[in-house]
């Protein structure tokens, strides 16, 4: 693309697809988005994003599906997958969404944690300047 890391961002909420967006972009950021989990392989197959934002609860396949889609994929299987979940999931114990993924943040958006969050998986991939 631009030389900018590239985000897929797969939210089932329009309004917080748009506002992740929106907050990746001003991080410097290229940002490919998705509403639903079948979509979500596609563009990832397609345009091979160096870091995924995984919105766990989906409605058209289960975020677990797309996880296990991704990582048997050997073009897409090393791609860090960070899971959004709710926050009641994590008040309750409930981690068994997470199967699969590297990381997780919790909705509500705290965008510290995401920078964070991201920062370190793109530093690894070598994009230390981007946040």
């Amino acid at each position: 693309m631009d030389g900018r890391p590239l985000v897929l961002v797969v939210e089932q909420n329009l309004r917080n697809l748009e506002l992740l967006d929106s907050h990746l972009k001003t991080l410097n950021l290229s940002c490919i988005c998705a509403k639903q989990g079948v979509r979500a392989v596609i563009l990832a197959q397609t345009h091979k994003p160096d870091l995924i934002l995984l919105d766990m609860m989906l409605s058209d396949l289960s975020s677990s599906q797309v996880i296990a889609y991704l990582k048997q994929d050997p073009q897409t299987g090393t791609i860090p997958i960070i899971a959004v979940i709710p926050l009641t999931l994590v008040q309750n114990n409930n981690f068994s969404v997470l199967t699969g993924a590297d990381d997780y943040i919790t909705k509500p958006y705290d965008f510290n944690k995401l920078e964070v969050v991201i920062g370190c998986y793109l530093s690894q991939l070598n994009f230390s300047n981007s946040l």
